[in-house]
């Protein structure tokens, strides 16, 4: 058997791979070589970027002495401390030109001030009317259902207080009759008292 039959599929699989990353990689390195270092703009920023000293805090101006025309960039350098960074862009982003009101913000206007609406009925005032309406119904109807119990109230006792009138009228009617049915009584005993009499 011949190498390649004894090489298995991962093996092959890999080393053909290996190729073709090599190959990439001299075509890349050709292409390289063979561009103008003119025609690659962030090379050419790249190598002046190199070709400038760093500068440091001791090359920056005065904060003070900044306003709007100022130049800001070499507070950019890799060498300005962040402290002095951060206190030349608060000094830039101070100026007149980046502090623009769009009149977006929710209090830019004047709430204190609201135009009438005249003769405009709203959805929510209507609601609001409705409800103001049905709780008014409802206090009314209840102020009917006691008024209505209070006279039952008042009824009842009316009743009670007649009854108990008839009762002592009653009473004393019994109490008028008493004698009479008494004197009738006493003449039907005296009556038969004498017919007694006669009869012996």
């Amino acid at each position: 058997m011949s190498a390649e039959q004894k090489e298995s599929v991962l093996s092959r699989w890999s080393r053909r791979k290996h190729e073709a990353e090599q190959s990439t990689d001299l075509v890349e390195a050709s292409t390289l070589v063979a561009a103008e270092p003119s025609s690659d703009p962030d090379a050419v920023m790249l190598a002046e970027e190199d070709a400038k000293p760093v500068l440091t805090d001791a090359d920056m101006p005065p904060i003070e002495s900044l306003n709007e025309d100022s130049d800001f960039s070499g507070f950019m350098s890799a060498g300005v401390s962040d402290k002095l960074r951060n206190l030349a862009l608060r000094k830039l982003f101070m100026a007149p030109v980046f502090n623009i009101r769009d009149g977006l913000d929710e209090y830019d206007e004047d709430y204190t001030f609201f135009e009438k609406l005249g003769d405009i009925v709203t959805c929510d005032m209507k609601h609001h009317a409705e409800m103001k309406a049905k709780k008014l119904r409802e206090a009314m109807e209840q102020e009917a259902e006691a008024d209505a119990a209070d006279s039952l109230d008042e009824v009842e006792d009316i009743e009670d207080a007649e009854d108990g009138e008839v009762v002592e009228d009653i009473e004393d009617i019994e109490d008028i009759e008493d004698p009479v049915t008494a004197e009738k009584s006493a003449g039907t005993d005296a009556e038969s008292h004498l017919t007694a009499e006669q009869d012996k």
